[in-house]
């Protein structure tokens, strides 16, 4: 089962993007700040991760940074969800490594599409 780290300091965001991703046959990992965020990133086997670039601790744009430059989590997709959404945070995010940018609130049918297009396959002989 893929497992996906879900990074927002909001309950209500983390709730429901979680539940859409576990309905959808997904294991949810969540983290609430972005520290945790590297900490789980380095912590678990991640298929991808939704990061929030509005974090406490570490914003979002600073994560991505880190995991990007971490050869242990720099092959991880990372999707940001973000109700930010001017020109320059989109592009700014996909030249540090985002693989994709949605925008909040997004529906549930465009998350998973998402996720199904940017995660990582893992290849395993099980």
């Amino acid at each position: 089962m893929a497992k996906i780290l879900v990074v927002d300091d909001e309950k209500n965001i983390r709730l429901v993007v979680g539940k859409s991703l576990e309905k959808a046959g997904y294991e949810v990992i969540y983290a609430v700040d972005g520290v945790e965020a590297v900490e789980k990133a380095n912590g678990y086997d991640l298929n991808l991760i939704l990061l929030d670039l509005r974090l406490p601790k570490m914003n979002g744009f600073l994560v991505l940074e880190a995991l990007k430059s971490d050869a242990a989590t720099e092959g991880i997709p990372v999707i940001i969800l973000s109700a930010l959404s001017s020109e320059d945070d989109i592009q700014k995010v996909i030249s540090l490594g985002a693989e994709d940018f949605l925008v909040k609130p997004i529906s549930q049918s465009d998350l998973l599409l998402a996720v199904e297009e940017n995660i990582k396959e893992e290849v395993s002989d099980e």
